[in-house]
């Protein structure tokens, strides 16, 4: 039998196959860590670095007085934009691919790795802009008026004393004040989330009103620790909340001005309250992932990456508590 000269002879699986492996990986990971893809809408940018979202001022209603012309009501216009100028990249550096070619569990778990980094960063980097939405003042339009008041301010409640939030009951009733001042807002509730870090989940969990069947009818279970609803808006619990000051966060930059980093002030928020329309988001590059061989570099780059930006869009539409330190 003669040598063989080629490697047509092996029954290799193929490079591409490996490829959807990793990045199906990725995919599914991103989107089953990821709790702001499905709940903020992501607009398409492309030919530019920057969208332009139009604000529309409230209308002004007319009494109509027989024999009399009603006069025109004015409708307020202005903008606001979101900036995408970084790409977000997780990326695996190899000189051989032994380990990624051979072995499935280790192209799974770097797939599920970098689906899973990258999705933290796309729900924090959302979160804060919630949260600095929620320390905003209202949008005035280019001829520096409110839109007809169509827009209100954040709202940011700090507690009273050290340790107060955690107290179930007053932490309790600092968000459903912030709740009901939505309500009195007119904005629609159903439509709003609660996020907090799982701690203060616990926290809540200890509130009797929201578990007592005297009170609350199937809202949840204490022994599994879950329960749904705080004045019917649904409880999502995140680790993405941050907990410590960030001076130097990945999409920051003199562009936006360093506008995803957070403060020590802004690190002490436990509960976000957040309508879909607080924030304004767009993306370049959707969730992209490639495996290549570069022969300048020597080496194998396994890489996945994405470019968005978010701003806050209304801001009286995100809430937040603090702890008083």
């Amino acid at each position: 039998m003669p040598i063989p000269s080629d490697s047509t002879h092996l029954s290799a699986q193929a490079t591409s196959e490996m490829i959807e492996e990793y990045a199906g990986a990725v995919d599914s990971q991103f989107a089953k860590s990821s709790i702001m893809r499905g709940f903020v809408n992501i607009d398409n940018l492309q030919g530019t670095d920057t969208k332009i979202k139009r604000r529309v001022g409230r209308t002004v209603l007319k009494k109509v007085v027989a024999g009399v012309r009603p006069d025109a009501a004015p409708t307020s216009f202005g903008r606001t934009a979101v900036t995408v100028d970084t790409i977000s990249l997780a990326r695996d550096n190899r000189d051989l691919l032994n380990e990624f070619q051979t072995d499935f569990n280790a192209r799974q778990q770097l797939g599920m790795d970098h689906g899973k980094e990258l999705g933290k960063l796309f729900d924090q980097a959302h979160i804060i802009a919630a949260i600095k939405g929620a320390a905003a003042a209202a949008p005035t339009d280019a001829d520096g008026t409110n839109y007809n008041g169509a827009f209100g301010a954040g709202s940011t409640t700090t507690m009273a004393a050290s340790n107060d939030d955690l107290d179930p009951t007053k932490f309790y009733e600092a968000i459903a004040a912030q709740i009901t001042a939505m309500e009195e807002e007119d904005i629609d509730i159903e439509e709003c989330v609660v996020f907090v870090r799982p701690t203060y989940q616990d926290v809540l969990l200890n509130n009797d009103k929201l578990l007592n069947r005297d009170f609350s009818s199937d809202n949840g279970d204490f022994a599994n620790g879950t329960f749904r609803t705080l004045k019917g808006v649904p409880i999502v619990s995140t680790t993405r909340i941050p907990t410590a000051a960030i001076t130097s966060h990945v999409m920051s930059d003199a562009k936006n001005s360093n506008f995803y980093n957070v403060s020590a002030a802004e690190a002490r928020s436990k509960a976000i309250i957040m309508h879909p329309k607080a924030l304004f988001a767009a993306e370049t590059i959707p969730l992209t992932s490639k495996v290549y061989y570069d022969d300048k570099e020597l080496q194998w780059f396994i890489d996945s990456y994405l470019a968005f930006g978010v701003n806050y869009d209304r801001p009286d539409c995100a809430r937040v508590v603090r702890s008083f330190d």
